[in-house]
């Protein structure tokens, strides 16, 4: 049986251009778990083991019940928002995946329990639930995260020639590349932020 991948599902979401471009984003289910501070601190890091862990576990969950379709872990995604953007220690941000629709919260709230007890990990804070970007710019930045800010640049431009403008402070990143595996200069991260 083929698995159900959301990047294919959604590959205007998740396939996108290095130049920027215009995507209406619908409703997605993600499991979620907010945080604040410097993304090289263990408190990302945990927040990031517990949300692929409980993926993992609703993969595993649902690939023993017939009814529900198997599918594929989907990237990591955070929702960023830098209040002294020197000052890393002042950031909050959103860690998520993104579910199948058919993940609902009886399901999630067992295999949570479950990665609790068997990780010894604090679960209680995540949250399943459905959130709507709208229309959004984006593009695909290639490299280093410390290089963001040149791709930033390039989605503001476009915005000033399209007549759009920057709804909110926060971005979105989605990692197609674990940041620890291969070289930094070849990292794929989805850039994206809403407009109006």
């Amino acid at each position: 049986m083929q698995q159900y991948d959301l990047r294919s599902v959604y590959k205007h979401l998740y396939q996108p251009k290095t130049e920027p471009s215009v995507v209406e984003v619908p409703s997605l289910n993600y499991i979620v778990l907010d945080g604040e501070g410097d993304p090289e601190e263990d408190a990302y890091t945990q927040a990031v083991d517990i949300l692929f862990s409980i993926s993992d576990g609703l993969r595993e969950e649902f690939g023993q019940q017939h009814r529900y379709k198997p599918f594929v872990v989907a990237p990591l995604e955070c929702v960023w928002t830098a209040v002294e953007v020197e000052n890393r220690r002042t950031w909050q941000w959103s860690a998520m995946i993104a579910q199948p629709d058919w993940v609902d919260a009886q399901i999630f709230s067992l295999v949570r329990d479950e990665v609790a007890f068997r990780k010894g990990v604090p679960t209680e804070n995540v949250r399943l639930c459905s959130l709507v970007d709208g229309l959004c710019v984006t593009l695909l930045h290639l490299g280093s995260y410390e290089t963001e800010n040149q791709s930033f640049e390039k989605m503001e431009a476009f915005c000033r020639q399209q007549n759009l403008t920057r709804t909110s402070a926060s971005h979105r990143e989605i990692y197609l590349d674990h940041p620890r595996q291969g070289d930094e200069q070849l990292l794929k991260t989805i850039l994206r932020f809403t407009v109006r």
